[in-house]
């Protein structure tokens, strides 16, 4: 059940990375703000990795747990990103 938990939030965020790569290819300021959007999600994932383990006891789950999360975050920007440069 968790798996498919995890597979739906995966697939809700690949469509939400790719949205924000289509409305950065329509004009240069939402270029510009879907950057500075990426910049701090960016921001707040490395600093979810250096502080995994405290991270972990303040959302009562598991480094594990945590750590798959963190993963599946930076595959669906890999993904957003994809969609973007190919747009």
């Amino acid at each position: 059940m968790r798996a498919m938990y995890l597979a739906n939030y995966f697939v809700a965020g690949c469509i939400a990375f790719s949205l924000l790569g289509w409305v950065a290819s329509l004009h240069p300021m939402a270029f510009r703000a879907v950057l500075c959007l990426l910049a701090a999600i960016a921001c707040a994932w490395g600093l979810s990795w250096l502080l995994d383990f405290s991270l972990s006891k303040l959302l009562k789950i598991s480094v594990a747990d945590l750590q798959a999360v963190l993963i599946s975050g930076l595959a669906m920007l890999l993904i957003g990103l994809g969609v973007f440069l190919c747009s």
